[in-house]
């Protein structure tokens, strides 16, 4: 699978949780190290795929890098 995370995609890129506010923190300083200060969750703006509207959600830490990117259908989100 290619990388989903174009350049105009990441550019454009939110955070939407960071530090102590990522409900997953402690797994994701267990699984990949880092701070929790550095840690951020981040989404991509709305995109058309295939399927509908999506965006796509990721763990980003300044240093080590980018991890579990994951695709959000947003059609639960609208109805």
């Amino acid at each position: 699978m290619t990388n989903p995370l174009t350049k105009e995609l990441l550019s454009t890129a939110r955070v939407i949780a960071r530090g102590r506010g990522i409900r997953d923190l402690d797994r994701l300083l267990s699984t990949y190290g880092g701070t929790a200060s550095s840690w951020v969750k981040k989404s991509t703006r709305p995109v058309r795929g295939s399927v509908g509207w999506l965006e796509y959600h990721w763990y980003e830490h300044h240093g080590i890098g980018r991890f579990e990117i994951k695709v959000v259908d947003l059609r639960d989100r609208l109805s």
